[in-house]
């Protein structure tokens, strides 16, 4: 016979046990008889009878489950014995139980549990992004140059080729960082550079890597393979320089850069026009060769148009080209993204709310929606631009985390920052009037974005074998990324993406939010 009981050890008197029993293969069909016994002899109930012995017919393959409270602390005997045909046979004691006296009554924890997500066919690709994502931080790049330093260290105080060793720093570091390649300073062989992990199995889960046949290819055949393992789509989103050019990233430099050659930013009055400059002579060369090459780097105008180009995004300045010269731009992002955003949020509560069975289809249509709107930006200078404007923006956090430039522009001593240049930024901010959000809440906006786009973007959303449990997965992975957004995005326009779906642009609500602190009262 065999036999098991609910709970094994330790069972306190006054507490349910459950009891089971199964005929075994060598034990014979028929009727048998259970019972059991404390250590006065006296019989227990079981099965709900009122004591004494319980009888039941045992067939194979079906088990026997019954419930007995052992109301004493003794020892219990539990046993069975076969009564076929009004031959008993004898009682072979099958367990002994132990009870113990409670310190106080027993608590019984009851709590419900969500069901397991299924696995998805996506996890490897989305581990692949959060790593590509993690290994281009600028902390990284930092190390990654102090392992370049002699090449910094062997060239003229002057000029310009400072400047033209930090940015082939930044295009080696990025290049093949938004590769999926790793750069580990203590690899022995090679350059330091190696795959990621999985890479190879995670690149072939884009959807990009199945267009290789397709007639309308995303480059002419003249431009040379290899360069990008899907089709010369490198693991960046533009729109993590968006956000930290609506944070002030660029605009910072820039102000810094007119005060460096001797020029007014702005006819009424430059606040950085009473501070010396001698703290950034250390910085001439880098500084320099930033001005002799600002003809050969993104202007502000490209990035500007491709930001409308693949999300529909605008900025406002005086240097922005007039939306009647575009030609083209998704006006369905902002929907789509701030959509799936919100349902997301609706889902996280229903998840939690463990009465519930949250659904996940309606993030599975906002997740096909998203991706046919970045399918269909991803054309044109789709991955120049995104690869040459990460570059770039490498370049300026390198030159704002110098510490000339804190011993330049001052600024708050105890602020918590997670990258040296964002200091500096939120001084500058600070000191022209600018937004007065911490650049903060726009890195993990750049950050969070880039990762959420990314995993939309190469994602096979829009095939028919993906169900609702694909995006119930791709809901809980990228969780907290989600909520991180969200939460940013309100700090810097106001607008809370969990409460209702906004497509304001965001560079108009920035704008009102400055105007309002602009009002003196």
């Amino acid at each position: 016979m065999d036999f098991n009981r609910r709970p094994v050890a330790p069972v306190y008197a006054g507490q349910d046990v459950g009891i089971r029993f199964q005929l075994e293969s060598s034990d014979p069909l028929g009727d048998y008889n259970f019972q059991v016994l404390d250590e006065r002899g006296r019989s227990i109930p079981i099965g709900g009878n009122k004591g004494g012995i319980f009888t039941k017919t045992m067939s194979r393959g079906k088990a026997l489950e019954l419930k007995v409270r052992l109301p004493d602390p003794l020892e219990y005997r539990v046993r069975f014995r076969p009564n076929m045909r009004g031959i008993v046979g004898n009682w072979t004691i099958i367990d002994r139980i132990d009870v113990q006296a409670p310190d106080s009554e027993p608590v019984i924890k009851v709590a419900l549990e969500p069901n397991a997500a299924p696995n998805s066919g996506h996890a490897q690709l989305w581990d692949f992004i959060s790593g590509v994502a993690g290994n281009l931080t600028y902390s990284n790049f930092a190390a990654f140059a102090k392992t370049k330093a002699k090449t910094f260290g062997s060239l003229p105080p002057f000029g310009g080729l400072t400047y033209q060793n930090l940015h082939a720093l930044s295009v080696e570091f990025i290049s093949k960082g938004a590769l999926g390649n790793k750069f580990d300073p203590l690899r022995k062989k090679g350059s330091g550079w190696g795959p990621a992990n999985h890479s190879a199995q995670a690149i072939p889960l884009s959807y990009v890597s199945d267009q290789d046949n397709d007639l309308a290819r995303p480059f002419p055949d003249g431009i040379p393979n290899g360069q990008y393992p899907l089709e010369q789509v490198p693991f960046v989103e533009l729109i993590y320089v968006y956000w930290l050019e609506e944070g002030m990233l660029f605009q910072s430099l820039n102000r810094i850069l007119a005060r460096f050659q001797n020029r007014r930013s702005q006819p009424d009055g430059d606040p950085l026009s009473r501070l010396a400059v001698s703290p950034l002579l250390p910085l001439r060369g880098l500084l320099w060769g930033l001005a002799e090459a600002e003809k050969d780097r993104l202007s502000l105008r490209r990035r500007a148009a491709e930001y409308e180009y693949q999300y529909g995004l605008q900025l406002i300045g005086r240097a922005v080209p007039p939306a009647e010269l575009l030609v083209e731009r998704r006006t369905q992002f902002l929907d789509a993204f701030h959509s799936l955003l919100n349902a997301c949020h609706r889902y996280y509560k229903e998840f939690s709310d463990k009465t519930v069975d949250a659904d996940a289809f309606p993030l599975l249509s906002n997740l096909q929606e998203l991706h046919l709107v970045l399918a269909a930006g991803a054309n044109n200078q789709f991955a120049d631009v995104s690869l040459s404007a990460r570059i770039e923006t490498l370049d300026v956090q390198w030159m704002l985390a110098q510490p000339e430039m804190r011993e330049f522009l001052g600024g708050r001593t105890m602020v918590p920052y997670q990258e040296e240049w964002m200091g500096r930024v939120d001084t500058m901010k600070l000191m022209q009037d600018w937004s007065d959000a911490s650049v903060t809440h726009f890195y993990d906006l750049a950050v969070h974005g880039e990762q959420l786009l990314l995993s939309v973007r190469h994602g096979r959303w829009n095939e028919s074998g993906m169900t609702s449990d694909d995006a119930k997965n791709w809901a809980l992975k990228w969780k907290p990324s989600v909520q991180r957004y969200i939460h940013a995005y309100r700090a810097v326009t106001g607008v809370d993406l969990s409460e209702r779906v906004d497509t304001t642009m965001p560079s108009a609500l920035l704008q009102r939010r400055l105007a309002r602190k602009l009002v003196r009262y």
